[in-house]
C-alpha cells in the first residue's frame, strides 16, 4: 500500500487558542484533521457551539476513538479501485468524444482554474481515494456523520507516514529565518508546514456533506437542496443592484487581487488534463463524471430559458489528499499569507520564471508605445491567447497567479505591482550598488510584501468592518515608527473554506455592470464587463493603465447585498456567446462541493442569536428577501451560507453582515498573528528599522 501512502502529505493543523470568543468571533476553533504523529490525540477542546446534524466542536472533550486497523487495507484497496474506475469512466468519455466545447463559457472557466501545478493532480488522485476509503469504512461499520468527522483512527503506519512528518522540513527552515520560503513553509518555525501550500483548508465549523464523506449537502428532510440556479434568480430578481456610496470598483477589484494571493482552490481534471463536461446527461448520454455536479437550470428560469439551456456544467473542486480518513477536504494551491504569492509565485520554479536574475527585477515586456507591461504568455493554447492578436505580438500575461487574465482590472492591478517592484529595485540598487541580484530582490519583495500587508489592514479592511471593530481587534496599523511583536506560533493562518468559499466573495455584490477609463482630457468612456472577461488586450493600448486607473477610482462599486449584475449573473465568461453562466449559482454549488454546513449553522458557530425558523430572519434581512428564501428553500436550516450572508442586514459602520464578519474577522486576525514577518514586528530577524516600517505606513492607493 506504499504507492497510496507516498501521496498522503496534505495537511491543515489548526492552533489551540486560549481566548475566549468575542462578538461571537471563533477565531480559535481547531480543524478535526490532526496532524501525522500525534494523529491518536484527540483534540482537548473543540470550540464553538451547536453545529445542525451533528456533535458541537465543544461537546466532546475526549471524543471515543474507533480502531478500524482491520478494515485499513481493504478500505484503500476499495479506494484504489474507484480511482480505477474514475480512470475508465474518462477513458470512455474520451473514446466517445465527449467534451467541453472551446468556445463555451464552461470551458473558459475550467481553464481559468485548473491546477496550476501538477502536485495537484497527483494529490487529487490520493484524496480521491481517501474519500472513498472513508466511505467505504462508513459503510462496513455503520457509522453516522459524527463518527466519521471526529472518531476514525488509522494504524501508525499511515498516521506516522514520513510524508505526513512536519519534521522532515525543520532541518532547512534556518534558510528562511530572515527572508520568507516562496511556498510558506517555515514561517512557523514550531510548525513549518503550517499556511504553505497545497494544504487543506481550515474550517470554521464541521463539514456537512450528504453522505457524511463526500456528497453534496443534502436538505434538513434528506432530500437534495433547491437548484442553485433557482436559489440565484429567485434572489437575485428581487431587485437590481444599487451603487454603493461608500466604496468605489478600486476597493472592489483590490478585494479580487487580495483574494488571490491567499486561496486557489483548482478543479477536477479529465484524462491529459482536459476540460470535463458535465451536462451531456441532460442531452441524453448515459456517462457522468464522478466529479461532475451539474446545476440543474428551471425550465421558466427567467434567462436561461430564452436560450433553452436546462443544465450549467460544474466540476468539484479537488479534493486534498490528509493523513487520516475523514470527510473530504479541498486543496488550497497558495500560501496562507499576505506575502504577494500572486505576484512572485508559489514555488521557487515560479518564482524564478518571473524574475530576470539581474539587479532583482521581475521580467516585463515594453510595448511599442514604450510601456512597461507583464511578461508575454505566448503559449498560443492557452485559451485566453487570440491568433488575431499574436499575429501583431500582443498575448495574455503571465505573472504569479494563473488567474492574472481574467478580468482586465485585475490585469492592470497585476502590472502596477510588477512596475513598483522593479521601481523599487531599482532604487535599491542605486542606493546600495554592492547588492547581489538576490540581495536586491529578496529586500524588494520583503518591502512590496510589507506594503501589500499594510493597504489591506490600513484602506481595504476598514470599511467591510467598520472602525469600532478594526480598533476592538487592533487591526489598524501601528503610527510612526512604532513596533510590537503581533506574532502568536501557537496560531495557525491557514485559509478557512467558508472565508474563501462564501465570505470573501461578498465582493461579488460590489461588480459593476461597466469598466470605465478616463483619458487625460477627462472623457470617460465604458464597456460592459462580460466583453473583458479574458480579454486583457487592451493593456497594450497606451496609457490604458492609467486610463483604467482614473475609472476605478472614480466609479462607484456595487451595495454589498443579495443582489447580482447580470454581467456576471448570467453573462459570466460568455465569451462570443448570447449567455455565459452564473457566479450567484456557482458560488452556491461551490459552498456544497466543499461541504460548508448551512447558514443557520454557521451563525451558531459564530455565537449570533439562533435561527429556528424563517420568522427569525425579520430584522436580520429585508422582507422580500426572507419571502424569497421561503419560497426556495423547505426550512430555514437549509439556506447556503453565501447567500444567507450575503442577504444579512450590514453590522453597523460596516458594509457585511455579522455572519460574514465573524468568518472574516477570524481569518484576517490570523494572518497577522499567524505571520512570523508581519511586518510591523519587532522581532530581532524579522523586522524592518524603525524608519523603515514609517516609510512603509505611508504606502496609500485608495486615498
Amino acid at each position: 500500500m506504499k504507492v497510496v501512502y507516498v501521496f498522503l502529505a496534505m495537511l491543515v493543523v489548526i492552533a489551540l487558542g486560549s481566548e475566549k470568543p468575542k462578538l461571537g468571533i471563533i477565531e480559535d476553533n481547531i480543524s478535526y484533521v490532526i496532524r501525522g504523529k500525534n494523529s491518536k490525540k484527540p483534540p482537548k477542546e473543540h470550540p464553538g457551539t451547536h453545529v445542525q446534524g451533528g456533535k458541537s466542536w465543544k461537546s466532546i472533550e475526549t471524543p471515543p476513538v474507533l480502531d478500524i486497523s482491520k478494515e485499513e487495507k481493504s478500505s484503500f484497496e476499495h479506494g484504489l479501485s474507484q480511482l480505477q474506475e474514475k480512470d475508465k469512466t474518462e477513458e470512455d468519455m474520451a473514446a466517445k468524444n465527449m467534451k467541453v466545447s472551446h468556445n463555451s463559457s464552461t470551458y473558459i472557466h475550467q481553464s481559468l482554474f485548473k491546477s496550476s501545478d501538477p502536485r495537484s493532480i497527483a494529490a487529487a488522485r490520493a484524496g480521491f481515494i481517501i474519500d472513498s476509503a472513508t466511505k467505504f469504512v462508513m459503510d462496513r461499520l455503520q457509522l453516522d456523520k459524527t463518527d466519521v468527522i471526529f472518531d476514525i483512527m488509522l494504524s501508525e503506519q499511515l498516521a506516522q507516514d514520513e510524508f505526513c512528518d512536519e519534521d522532515l522540513v525543520s532541518s532547512s527552515c534556518e534558510a528562511f529565518r530572515y527572508y520568507r520560503s516562496s511556498n510558506g513553509t517555515c514561517n512557523n518555525l514550531d510548525n513549518p508546514l503550517w499556511g504553505s501550500t497545497f494544504r487543506p483548508f481550515r474550517r470554521v465549523a464541521p463539514p456537512d456533506y450528504g453522505n457524511g464523506v463526500s456528497s453534496l449537502r443534502l436538505a434538513k428532510d434528506r432530500q437534495p437542496l433547491p437548484s442553485a440556479r433557482l436559489v440565484s434568480s429567485a434572489v437575485n430578481n428581487v431587485r437590481p443592484n444599487s451603487e454603493s456610496s461608500l466604496l468605489s470598483v478600486l476597493h472592489m477589484t483590490y478585494g479580487q487581487f487580495f483574494d488571490h494571493d491567499l486561496a486557489f482552490a483548482p478543479l477536477n481534471k479529465g484524462m491529459y488534463g482536459v476540460a470535463i463536461p458535465c451536462c451531456l446527461e441532460a442531452e441524453g448520454n448515459p456517462i457522468l463524471h464522478p466529479e461532475c455536479a451539474p446545476i440543474p437550470i428551471p425550465a421558466d428560469d427567467p434567462f436561461y430559458s430564452k436560450f433553452n439551456q436546462t443544465c450549467m456544467d460544474f466540476v468539484r473542486s479537488a479534493p486534498a489528499p490528509r493523513c487520516l480518513l475523514g470527510p473530504r477536504e479541498q486543496i488550497n494551491e497558495k500560501t496562507a499569507y499576505i506575502d504577494g504569492s500572486q505576484v512572485y509565485g508559489i514555488d521557487d520554479e515560479m518564482m524564478k520564471s518571473l524574475r530576470t536574475m539581474k539587479d532583482g527585477l521581475l521580467s516585463a515586456q515594453i510595448s511599442k508605445e514604450g510601456e512597461e507591461l507583464l511578461p508575454a504568455d505566448t503559449d498560443l493554447a492557452n485559451e485566453c491567447n487570440k491568433e488575431e492578436k499574436a499575429s501583431i505580438k500582443q498575448y495574455c500575461f503571465r505573472a504569479g497567479d494563473m488567474r492574472v487574465n481574467e478580468q482586465i482590472l485585475l490585469t492592470r492591478f497585476h502590472t502596477v505591482w510588477v512596475r513598483h517592484h522593479n521601481h523599487l529595485a531599482s532604487r535599491l540598487k542605486s542606493i546600495n550598488p554592492s547588492w547581489d541580484d538576490e540581495k536586491l530582490f529578496q529586500e524588494t519583495r520583503r518591502i512590496v510584501i510589507a506594503q501589500l500587508q499594510h493597504v489591506t489592514y490600513n484602506e481595504y479592511l476598514p470599511p467591510i468592518f467598520g472602525n469600532e471593530i478594526i480598533e476592538d481587534f487592533e487591526l489598524k496599523p501601528l503610527k510612526n515608527k512604532q513596533r510590537k511583536v503581533f506574532y502568536r506560533p501557537d496560531k495557525s493562518a491557514a485559509i478557512s473554506t467558508e472565508f474563501a468559499t462564501a465570505a470573501l466573495r461578498f465582493g461579488h455584490s460590489m461588480i459593476a455592470d461597466h469598466i470605465k477609463r478616463v483619458d487625460n482630457f477627462g472623457n470617460i468612456s465604458s464597456v460592459e464587463l462580460s466583453s473583458v472577461f479574458m480579454n486583457p488586450f487592451d493593456v497594450y493600448i497606451k496609457n490604458a493603465v492609467p486610463q483604467l486607473t482614473r475609472g476605478v477610482v472614480r466609479q462607484s462599486a456595487g451595495q454589498v447585498d443579495p443582489f447580482f449584475t447580470p454581467q456576471v449573473a448570467g453573462l459570466l465568461f460568455k465569451g462570443k456567446n448570447m449567455f455565459g453562466l452564473d457566479l450567484v449559482a456557482l458560488n452556491i454549488q461551490r459552498g456544497r462541493d466543499h461541504g460548508i454546513a448551512s447558514y443557520t449553522a454557521i451563525r451558531n458557530s459564530c455565537e449570533l442569536s439562533p435561527v429556528h425558523d424563517f420568522s427569525d430572519l425579520s430584522g436580520k434581512m429585508d422582507d422580500d428577501v426572507i419571502a424569497k428564501l421561503k419560497d426556495v428553500y423547505r426550512h430555514v436550516d437549509d439556506i447556503d451560507l453565501f447567500i444567507g450572508g450575503m442577504a444579512e442586514h450590514p453590522i453597523e459602520g460596516g458594509v457585511v453582515g455579522p455572519t460574514f464578519a465573524c468568518i472574516l474577522l477570524d481569518q484576517v486576525i490570523r494572518l497577522k498573528e499567524g505571520d512570523r514577518y508581519w511586518y510591523e514586528t519587532n522581532d530581532e530577524d524579522t523586522r524592518f528599522t524603525g524608519r523603515q516600517v514609517e516609510q512603509i505606513r505611508s504606502t496609500y492607493i485608495m486615498s
